[in-house]
């Protein structure tokens, strides 16, 4: 393992602490530090309960950089993977602690519990009002366990939320331990590594894990996992670990647990998202980012959080906690099938438009492997994948509307310069569109008319320049002449698919100046016609026989 960047290892925990509070002015350092450390707010209102966690360094962000308003008054800081003194727990109760009382939250590891726990009894002798919750969510350890039980882990995090919330709304000590321990017990946690952490000053990792094995259902302080089972794609991983934690209406928490990157995590997030809804769970969060690691694990952990519409607004309640992450606060829910003919055509045309681009992604391939960088072809069916997916959640009776949702679905899906210049297409055609009848072809015509325009504007192309221009242009034309002469919509989508399937072929015969073809050499351009135009071509032929 490469270069651990401290100065002294054994330094490491203080210096760690002395740079977080520099670097966020909500929060500072209890008087006593080092031998003391603690993170507690700058400013501490003793006129609401106080709530206090920590545990063992080495899971950052948790736990100081939860504390801020709405969350935590003060988080308690042991050295690498060791509880907390108990003078440290008992100097952040008296500092944070007012008449409303405090709580305690924390992990089900027998050193906090035992730390926390006489801290606490040694505060109530003072005459402080305080109470302890524990968390153990770790769902890979059947329960019961013995004296030891379940670990805490990252689900811990929406407890703290939950009961930050709680106290900021100035509910009673008694409250929010209630609502913490009903939090805790709706929270449940599956970790996977394929690699130990390597502790500060230490040369070698904790522990060995063999080539192609993962460790399920490990813990956050570099335990073995429950066990193992052979690497395999990030789907079937998250589908094994989500089997274990049985929820229904949840959020979701996708935790780093040191070097896994964010791109790994969006990947398991997906997959995450895609196993809930085809169990028919409902996912109306999803937090993905690094809450509680393990050093520089490599792994990830998924928590799942049961919620309630009272517990969602606990957990969407504002908070100033620096590491606190910051989600959608929507849900995407199927909308009731389309109430009009219009809006049962416009999801034919989707479908259908969807399933031509599919259908000619090896010959787009082909066309752009010789005349640009080859992705036109996956681009496209990636776009076409992706409106089947969302046409659902479409809002298929109004134009406008559903062009702004199309153009959101583009947007996601797509990139690069096809998925920026169909977004900003349908985003002109919604404006264009905007309060004009869906039955008349004259608002379809408008929308797709304006889209063209601002494709061209700020794309910078015109016709005859060998972009997907030259098929749209005269579809545009060949709609407009037969609309003018009384057709209906179908037989002018017909017309206009005719005439961009001519348009698309003629650019075999133009000199690029605009995109990558501008670069090609003109004997290779004119084998093939331009791979824009011609997927431009398929999915307007694709909604002519949809509607037809």
């Amino acid at each position: 393992m490469g270069h651990k960047f401290l100065n002294d290892p054994g330094s490491a925990v203080t210096e760690m602490l002395e740079g977080f509070v520099q670097s966020h002015p909500g929060v500072k350092l209890l008087d006593g530090f080092p031998d003391v450390k603690v993170v507690v707010r700058s400013h501490v209102d003793k006129n609401k309960v106080a709530l206090v966690s920590g545990g063992g360094s080495g899971h950052e962000p948790a736990h100081a950089g939860f504390v801020g308003d709405g969350m935590l008054d003060a988080a308690v800081c042991g050295d690498v993977f060791a509880s907390p003194s108990v003078a440290a727990v008992l100097a952040a109760i008296r500092h944070v602690t007012g008449p409303p009382g405090c709580l305690l939250i924390v992990k089900n590891y027998t050193g906090d519990r035992l730390n926390f726990g006489l801290a606490a009894e040694r505060a109530k002798l003072e005459g402080l009002n305080v109470e302890m919750v524990v968390v153990a969510d770790d769902c890979a350890l059947p329960p019961p366990l013995g004296v030891a039980g379940r670990r805490g882990l990252a689900g811990t995090l929406f407890v703290h939320k939950c009961a930050g919330a709680a106290a900021a709304a100035g509910d009673a000590l008694d409250l929010v331990a209630e609502e913490a321990r009903a939090a805790a017990s709706a929270v449940g946690t599956m970790g996977v590594a394929s690699a130990a952490h390597k502790l500060p000053g230490a040369d070698d990792p904790a522990r060995a894990i063999p080539p192609g094995e993962l460790e399920m259902g490990l813990g956050i302080h570099g335990e073995p996992g429950a066990f193992t089972a052979p690497a395999a794609p990030v789907a079937s991983v998250v589908a094994k670990m989500l089997e274990t934690i049985e929820k229904t209406k949840v959020c979701v928490m996708v935790n780093s647990l040191g070097s896994t990157p964010a791109m790994e995590l969006h990947v398991a997030a997906r997959c995450a998202r895609e196993w809930l809804s085809s169990h028919d769970l409902n996912p109306v969060r999803v937090y993905t980012g690094s809450f509680m690691t393990a050093l520089d694990m490599t792994g990830f952990s998924i928590t799942l959080c049961q919620v309630d519409s009272a517990r969602l607004a606990r957990i969407d309640a504002p908070t100033g906690a620096p590491a606190w992450p910051v989600v959608a606060r929507t849900v995407s829910v199927p909308v009731p099938p389309p109430k009009t003919e219009c809006g049962a055509l416009a999801k034919k045309a989707i479908l259908g438009a969807a399933e031509m681009l599919k259908m000619a992604e090896d010959e787009l391939t082909d066309a752009d492997a010789k005349v640009g960088d080859g992705d036109c072809g996956t681009t496209h069916a990636r776009g076409a994948r992706a409106l089947e997916e969302d046409v659902v959640y479409m809002p298929l009776d109004e134009p406008s509307e559903l062009a702004l949702a199309i153009g959101m679905t583009v947007r996601r899906s797509m990139g690069g310069t096809s998925g920026a210049l169909y977004d900003i297409f349908f985003s002109a055609a919604a404006a264009a569109m905007k309060g004009a009848p869906a039955t008349s072809p004259a608002t379809w015509l408008a929308g797709f008319k304006a889209g063209i325009a601002s494709m061209s504007r700020y794309g910078g192309a015109s016709e005859g320049d060998r972009t997907v221009l030259d098929a749209l242009l005269p579809a545009a034309e060949a709609a407009s002449k037969a609309i003018t002469q009384s057709a209906g919509g179908a037989w002018a989508a017909s017309v206009a698919a005719d005439a961009a399937e001519k348009g698309a072929a003629a650019t075999k015969e133009m000199v690029a100046s605009a995109g990558r073809s501008s670069y090609v050499p003109v004997e290779v351009m004119k084998s093939v016609p331009d791979p824009g135009a011609t997927a431009a071509a398929a999915w307007i032929r694709g909604v002519a026989i949809a509607i037809a």
